[in-house]
């Protein structure tokens, strides 16, 4: 399992790829809102960009802090060294957050 993290001000994010054998795997896309009144945020967008992968949505948080989205496939997985950039926008506001697996860099 290859887990990416990382956090802006209002928001954290975590995009977590398992290995089922030496082909498919899974991924799953998770950002969670980290205020106190997730009810208020409304509709929020997302985009996320890595070196092998991306997606995007729109989705409403309705008292519930989190968005998660997941996959499957058999494409190329990101190397554990790589970043991956987010985007969420809500209420005019927008925050960006860089997730990494917290490999060294070389």
């Amino acid at each position: 399992m290859i887990q990416y993290t990382g956090e802006s001000k209002n928001w954290s994010a975590s995009y977590t790829i398992t290995k089922l054998n030496r082909e498919d795997h899974t991924d799953q896309f998770q950002i969670r809102y980290k205020g106190k009144d997730p009810a208020n945020v409304g509709r929020i967008k997302y985009k996320f960009t890595g070196t092998t992968m991306s997606g995007s949505g729109e989705q409403k948080l309705s008292g519930n802090r989190d968005i998660v989205s997941g996959s499957g496939g058999n494409g190329a997985i990101p190397l554990e060294d790589s970043t991956i950039q987010v985007i969420v926008e809500w209420r005019g506001h927008e925050e960006e957050m860089e997730l990494s697996t917290g490999a060294s860099r070389k």
